[in-house]
């Protein structure tokens, strides 16, 4: 007879995330007689990094099959947890991402959930050219057939592994409807992922063999925790979409391998007993996860666990490819790859005056990353291209870019296909659609996001770019609805009633990335333009491509209505007033700093300086009093920073 004890873990443990290359000790669960070894090797998120270096694809291949061969083939489990395809490097993007297809055949993976970026080409796609073209079975439990009421994927998938059957059960995120275009998933609901995983382990656990049995079971989600740094409770608080995997989840599921947010944690979860390995590797071919589990011979229960997150093997290529046949394998895809993409992407076809970039920020790893709550110069362009390329000589056509649409920078200098392609991965079309002076400013609204359902997503705010004739500001201290303060397009006020004509690619005109108002346009009309082929003869038509440092959002709060002559005023400019919308007067785009903001106001017949602010890290308080001689009645009140010639442009009435 076989005793199992659960045991109680210090709260300290519980919460603690590890860094990259560390690992967790193993936490026994049960007294156990006879165990089986198992291990669990996992990545998530590759996103087609076909690569000889930054990513080295065969060294990270090298990785798994060091482990692999470490624990033994015949106790060794490998699977993804989703985004293995899309938002790819141009040496997979360039054939359609069927090299990383080859890759992933070459690592005989056992599972994987499916992604959010499988259906970038709408689920036809992943039907009838992604899932047949790959060994293993794409998980997803929770993307369903309206017509069938089932899902069109299988919800798991069953192994046999030591004697004993482990089950896996994969959903991909709730976010998906708001992630890819909503025109791919017609007539398929996307359900809350942990309640469909749920079913699905009930019916692995219930005795009936008719719909599944695992004697182990371990869920794989393609979601996760939105701060790898942060620990597993202060996640919890901040997504509900994390809390549900902690808080919801069946306890029965053994492991909980996370996905899509991109960061590398492994907390110890609650769990059927005590606790449970719950994690996620990162992404972009940096790491490998790996759990290694002392099960029950018999029952296939936790009897202890080690959790690690590993880096990228140092061995040699040259011993790794000695000594592993599927590194090899591995080897001639990249070069393979890399050879076509190279005759496809080596055309010169403009060049960047300065660095053209994201919003480029350095995370507490100290690797530098994009931040799409922040305005970029790159953003900026690419909705500046729309607006030329799809305008038509109508000077107020509003360009539009979703930040995550932008998945690359440009470096001074020359700029090929292969860096073109970088920036637009997702083979969009170029749409318009047209939209009230109204419609717009909720459109920026929903820039704080909410999804269908009303809940904040995994990422609470979505900066947009905007074609340089659109310029706005707001106050996130404002209620919800109601943040955005003004809006001019050339600089005179949107008008509420006036029809604004949007162009942008399909995936935001659909209202994707849960942009839903720009769903409700009139008159949408796709240009039958793909984005990269008018993206990349934009650049050949202008030779030289230059950046604009200018903000075109810029947070003022505090600033009166009305002014008074000769009365004091005081208001801030660049300062976050929330704890999402975190941006400056300061691009955090490669840009130029500002020093100081300069007040000016109609005095008499003539505009004049009134007032300034020193910048300090992108933020001012800008304070001045009102000439006696302030012409009176509605004015403009116009602030600028020179550095960055950013210029804005406020309505207020000044009066006696």
């Amino acid at each position: 007879m076989k005793l199992r004890l659960g045991i109680g873990i210090a709260t300290a443990l519980v919460l603690t995330a590890i860094p990259s290359g560390y690992a967790r000790a193993a936490l026994p669960l049960a007294v156990c007689d006879d165990t089986t070894p198992l291990t669990l090797l996992t990545f998530n998120d590759f996103h087609g990094r076909i690569a000889a270096s930054s990513p080295d694809t065969v060294a990270w291949v090298g990785t798994l099959e060091e482990q692999r061969a470490l624990a033994g083939e015949d106790n060794t489990l490998v699977i993804s947890a989703g985004d293995s395809v899309g938002a790819s490097l141009f040496n997979s993007a360039a054939q359609n991402d069927e090299p990383t297809i080859d890759l992933l055949n070459t690592l005989d993976l056992d599972a994987s959930a499916v992604g959010n970026h499988e259906f970038d080409q709408g689920w036809s796609d992943l039907r009838d050219r992604i899932a047949p073209g790959v060994n293993f079975p794409y998980l997803g439990a929770n993307v369903i057939d309206d017509a069938t009421g089932k899902s069109v994927l299988p919800g798991y998938t069953v192994v046999d592994r030591g004697g004993l059957s482990i089950g896996f059960v994969g959903a991909v995120t709730g976010d998906l409807p708001s992630l890819v275009s909503p025109a791919g998933l017609t007539g398929l609901t996307i359900t809350d992922p942990v309640t469909a995983m749920n079913g699905v382990i009930d019916d692995l656990k219930d005795g009936d063999p008719g719909n599944g049995e695992a004697d182990v079971v371990i869920a794989v989600i393609h979601e996760g925790a939105a701060n790898g740094t942060q620990t597993m409770a202060q996640n919890v608080a901040a997504s509900p979409a994390f809390a549900s995997i902690v808080n919801d989840l069946d306890p029965r599921a053994q492991v909980v391998v996370n996905a899509h947010t991109h960061q590398v944690y492994a907390y110890d979860a609650p769990g059927q007993g005590g606790t449970r390995p719950l994690f996620q590797a990162g992404s972009y071919a940096s790491n490998v996860g790996r759990v290694k589990l002392a099960l029950d011979a018999t029952t296939g229960a936790t009897c202890s666990y080690a959790t690690t997150i590993l880096p990228v093997t140092s061995t040699p290529v040259a011993d790794l490819l000695s000594t592993y046949p599927r590194v090899a394998e591995a080897k001639a895809i990249v070069d393979d790859a890399i050879t076509k993409a190279n005759e496809i992407g080596q055309q010169v076809i403009g060049k960047a005056s300065k660095p053209i970039t994201r919003a480029l920020t350095v995370g507490a790893d100290g690797k530098i990353g994009d931040d799409r709550a922040r305005e970029s110069t790159l953003s900026n362009l690419v909705a500046q291209m729309f607006h030329d390329v799809l305008s038509d000589g109508d000077d107020t056509f509003i360009g539009m870019q979703n930040p995550g649409g932008t998945r690359a920078d440009f470096d001074k200098g020359a700029i090929t296909y292969a860096e073109a392609a970088g920036i637009l991965p997702f083979a969009n079309s170029l749409m318009t659609t047209q939209l009230t002076g109204a419609q717009v400013k909720t459109v920026l609204e929903q820039q704080w996001q909410r999804d269908s359902n009303g809940n904040v997503p995994t990422r609470p705010y979505l900066q947009l770019g905007l074609s340089s004739n659109v310029t706005y500001t707001y106050d996130a201290s404002l209620p919800e609805g109601s943040r955005i303060t003004s809006i001019r397009v050339n600089g005179s006020p949107i008008k509420a009633k006036k029809l604004y004509t949007i162009g942008s690619g399909s995936f935001l005109i659909a209202g994707g990335d849960n942009f839903r108002e720009i769903a409700k346009g009139v008159n949408t009309a796709d240009t039958g333009r793909a984005d990269l082929e008018a993206w990349v003869q934009w650049i050949k038509d202008k030779g030289t491509v230059k950046p604009s440092f200018g903000k075109q959002a810029v947070s003022v709060h505090t600033l009166p209505a009305t002014l008074k002559r000769n009365k004091k005023v005081s208001f801030t400019v660049g300062v976050p007033q929330d704890s999402v919308a975190l941006d400056t007067l300061d691009f955090k785009s490669n840009a130029i700093t500002n020093d100081t903001v300069l007040a000016f106001l109609k005095v008499g017949d003539k505009r004049k300086a009134v007032g300034f602010g020193d910048v300090v890290d992108g933020k001012a308080t800008v304070q001045f009093t009102v000439p006696k001689k302030a012409a009176l009645g509605t004015q403009r009140l116009v602030l600028k920073a020179y550095d960055s010639r950013t210029m804005i442009t406020l309505a207020v009435k000044v009066t006696r």
